[in-house]
């Protein structure tokens, strides 16, 4: 964590840039705030400009947390050999991805608290006081990190037999906004899509703790969606040891 999170540092800058290109929540926030704005009822689905406002910058936040790039990073050590020196070391080089994420969160956190207040601030958004509630989502978030690592992990081991692994990501990354609730809170879309949606774990990662925190979901829901999210990471861990055995073996025996 030590030497992860000097490296860190060394980037903090370019970690602001980051977090700052991240806005599409933000944007999204402001065009319901908008349509809501102009109903004749002064409201959506049940979500006022107020209550859009809420809820997209708590979906800011949390994909602020839940933001992971180790698909990339592992993919390049494949294709460019890079993976062979890590190999040697006496620790799966999944910790050292795994706590260096972790190391990220802690540079990027006192920022983004600022620029939550500001939001919040600016447009009049509103939390819960129940804190049971905040409990339940520092309860959920950290369990969706990991299965968004494990997941995004995954995708990178396919480097082993594919070229470019990491545009499987980009397919994962519409699926997480779409399905997730980035784009529009899930109890806005048809029910076919929410029954599609709830098959995943998408909704669980990001919807439900900004939900949570927006009071639009209760303690009940917290706990069924981290069993959900439990089920999730335990089945893409072992994916992931699985595709992590056989890529290695592949990856020795073209010698790199």
């Amino acid at each position: 964590m030590a030497v992860q999170f000097a490296h860190m540092t060394v980037y903090r800058a370019e970690i602001v840039i980051w977090m700052l290109s991240g806005t599409l929540s933000l944007i999204m926030g402001l065009i319901w705030m908008q349509q809501a704005s102009s109903s004749p009822k002064g409201e959506i689905g049940g979500y006022t400009a107020q209550d859009f406002a809420s809820y997209f910058i708590a979906t800011w936040g949390t994909a602020q947390i839940l933001v992971v790039w180790v698909a990339w990073e592992l993919s390049f050590d494949v294709r460019q050999g890079t993976l062979s020196p890590k190999l040697l070391r006496p620790i799966d080089p999944f910790w050292m991805h795994y706590v260096g994420h972790w190391a990220e969160r802690i540079v990027r956190l006192p920022l983004m608290f600022v620029l939550l207040v500001i939001f919040a601030l600016l447009t009049g958004a509103h939390y819960t006081t129940d804190v049971s509630h905040w409990l339940a989502y520092l309860m959920l978030v950290p369990l969706a990190f990991t299965l968004r690592f494990l997941l995004e992990y995954s995708i990178g081991l396919l480097a082993f037999w594919f070229e470019a692994a990491e545009n499987f990501q980009e397919l994962i990354w519409v699926l997480y906004a779409a399905l997730g609730g980035l784009l529009a809170p899930i109890s806005l879309y048809p029910a076919a899509v929410q029954t599609i949606a709830y098959a995943t774990p998408f909704p669980y990662m990001l919807s439900l703790p900004c939900n949570l925190l927006t009071g639009k979901a209760d303690l009940g829901d917290a706990l069924r969606g981290w069993l959900i999210l439990l089920g999730w990471t335990l089945t893409f861990a072992a994916l992931r040891a699985v595709l992590w055995r056989r890529g290695v073996r592949k990856y020795g025996a073209v010698g790199a």
